[in-house]
């Protein structure tokens, strides 16, 4: 009975102990509030705020950013990225800590990381919605909420220190936004930098978005003219992201290349003195283009000049064999948008096919073409489009040029103008009203009777075989593909 009695004492003491235990155990939400009021004491601590060096994608720059956390749910935010009458240079808005799968970071209401998000058509791979991952130290690391490529991009916030904003260099990144203004759809914002002291120049297409570069070539020179005459160049292909700091461009991976016998290494240049003094984009156009003067580390003076030079496109020539031509969907109005799909292509010629730009193209042994009704000759200088008819058969409707010049990568032409409109035209038997909708088409890409284009090498990864060309009008932003 004793024995009962003990074993009964045990019992109810091992009810009672698993009893005190469950009571221990914190509510759900108890134990989210107090992980929220934890993260929100470590970001409002630091006395100056934090310092972030923003690296949405591992191929992007970085955009210098700094942030101050307030209790009140505020957090007052400064960077270098321009646009907007500079709001994203100094801002204050929400920010909400949450704990929905995990504890995270929101920044609640419309900031530079909602502009970054939206670059790119939204597709850039910046983010406004973070995991928080921990404590490092004094730094608090989070990662990307919703990246698409599987390997989220983690960011660290590093205390700042009193002068953390003494190395913005907002004015540099808001002036180089002038040299995004008449620039190639395909190509993008082309550069030329001028190392005097080396005598060689770097060309290179620079995504100012997302802070990237593409190092396209290298040539002993510091004039088209001299680059030309010398003939010594190297083609390239490195790409970098960069970010502003202290009166400086930063490259993230130095670019390294050997040209004439000698290696060079650029890593950052210092840009010291801007204007607009720079040659006009478009032949007798009013508009300056923009120079930037400084020095590059270990180069010396360098001077960046907007440039629609292209080694490569000096490759561009006139090709008797065959026409240049292109799928007539990479034919672009100013705005980026497809003649074929929304525009003139697509109102007068809505079954085209291809865009053809016959340059030197020798159908015949005669390279003068005269209008008959039974001549199957095509002009050696013309262009237009591949189309069906209305019975499902392949036509061809050019309307011929004479080149007026032909310097460097620059080709300007000009549209006959014959007594009779028909000998300006091919072939023969093109209606009246296809005549008028091909001169509305080509005068609405060249201009009215002719204009000029720059041939700007486009590299195709996927077919490293394929020569490709972009043919563009820096007088309306009008551009074209071309494939030799």
């Amino acid at each position: 009975m004793n024995q009962l009695k003990g074993l009964y004492i045990i019992i109810l003491l091992i009810v009672a102990s698993c009893s005190n235990e469950i009571d221990k155990i914190t509510p759900p939400a108890e134990r989210s509030e107090a992980a929220i009021s934890d993260l929100r004491n470590e970001l409002v601590a630091p006395p100056n705020g934090w310092v972030l060096n923003y690296q949405p994608t591992t191929e992007s720059g970085i955009f210098y950013i700094l942030l101050s956390f307030n209790e009140d749910g505020s957090v007052h935010i400064e960077s270098d990225v321009p646009g907007d009458n500079d709001y994203f240079f100094d801002q204050t808005i929400a920010y909400r800590l949450d704990t929905k799968l995990s504890l995270e970071l929101i920044f609640e209401t419309y900031g530079v990381f909602h502009f970054l998000f939206e670059q790119n058509a939204s597709s850039f791979g910046a983010e406004f919605e973070f995991y928080y991952v921990g404590k490092e130290g004094e730094n608090l690391q989070f990662e990307s909420k919703s990246d698409n490529s599987g390997d989220r991009t983690v960011i660290t916030l590093v205390p700042a220190s009193a002068n953390a904003g003494d190395v913005f260099s907002r004015d540099i990144s808001e002036n180089m936004l002038a040299y995004d203004t008449i620039s190639s759809l395909f190509a993008g914002t082309t550069q030329q930098i001028a190392l005097s002291d080396e005598n060689v120049s770097v060309f290179w297409s620079v995504n100012l978005d997302q802070r990237s570069i593409n190092l396209r070539s290298a040539a002993v020179g510091l004039t088209n003219a001299e680059i030309v005459s010398n003939d010594n160049s190297v083609l390239l292909d490195q790409t970098s992201g960069y970010g502003f700091f202290d009166g400086k461009l930063v490259l993230s991976n130095p670019f390294n290349f050997s040209l004439a016998g000698e290696s060079y290494s650029f890593s950052e240049m210092s840009l010291t003195n801007f204007s607009e003094t720079g040659d006009p984009m478009c032949s007798g156009g009013a508009t300056m283009s923009p120079v930037y003067t400084g020095s590059a580390t270990g180069l010396g003076n360098a001077t960046m000049y907007k440039t629609l030079f292209d080694i490569k496109g000096l490759d561009f020539q006139p090709m008797e064999d065959s026409p240049y031509s292109v799928n007539v969907f990479f034919v672009a109005d100013a705005d980026g948008f497809s003649l074929s799909q929304n525009g003139s292509i697509n109102e007068f010629f809505p079954s085209a096919t291809g865009f053809a730009f016959n340059y030197g193209y020798l159908d015949s042994d005669s390279a003068y073409y005269s209008c008959s009704v039974d001549s199957l000759v095509q002009p050696e200088f013309a262009t237009g489009l591949y189309y069906e008819d209305d019975n499902g058969n392949s036509r061809l409707a050019l309307r011929k040029f004479d080149v007026v010049s032909a310097t460097e990568n620059k080709v300007e032409i000009q549209f006959t103008s014959n007594v009779d409109p028909a000998d300006d035209y091919y072939p023969c038997d093109l209606t009246t009203e296809e005549r008028d909708n091909l001169e509305s088409i080509t005068d609405e890409i060249f201009g009215t009777g002719g204009g000029e284009v720059y041939s700007l090498y486009y590299p195709v990864p996927s077919q490293p075989d394929l020569t490709v060309f972009s043919l563009y009008n820096p007088c309306n932003n009008y551009e074209f593909l071309l494939v030799q």
